[in-house]
């Protein structure tokens, strides 16, 4: 996702930065990981992040939820990944997955040792560059931080973006 000027499609979008990298989230699509995010606490949860790259930039337009099969614990979550599966696969070439969301109620806006683990097993040749969303606050998620982070493949951490901003 290097740097380019394309403007963000659809509704409002926050812009986020980091070494050359773009992103944009759109504020519908926050708003609905909020409103997962709340109504999980104090259990984590988490989706997918859906959009475009445009320009070589992440556009996130909608994020997902858990699903029914997933695996809600107060510092933890198992994806339902056969369903983002087919969930990816009936959206494409529409929307197109560019990474994933979750939630540490309770926690700051800090990737753990397993978080990391995991988006290093996202990403692959042909997925060589995702998008970590990640909403913390108190217990009941009444209120959240934003950290948007993005990890390239073969590079040693993720970078977190800066911004939020227009």
């Amino acid at each position: 996702m290097p740097a380019a000027c394309a403007k963000p499609t659809g509704s409002a979008a926050a812009l986020y930065v980091a070494d050359g990298y773009r992103a944009w989230l759109s504020q519908s699509a926050l708003a609905k990981a909020a409103r997962l995010a709340r109504a999980a606490a104090p259990m984590e949860t988490g989706g997918m992040l859906l959009g475009h790259v445009v320009d070589g930039e992440a556009h996130v337009v909608a994020v997902t939820g858990p699903g029914r099969n997933v695996r809600l614990a107060r510092y933890t979550f198992e994806a339902d990944r056969a369903r983002d599966n087919r969930l990816v696969h009936r959206v494409w070439p529409r929307l197109r997955y560019l990474g994933d969301w979750h939630t540490h109620p309770g926690g700051r806006p800090v990737l753990s040792a397993m978080d990391l683990a995991s988006i290093r097993e996202t990403l692959t040749p042909d997925m060589p560059a995702v998008l970590e969303l990640l909403l913390a606050g108190p217990p009941g998620m009444e209120s959240v931080e934003v950290a948007l982070f993005t990890m390239v493949r073969g590079e040693d951490a993720p970078l977190r973006m800066t911004g939020g901003g227009q």
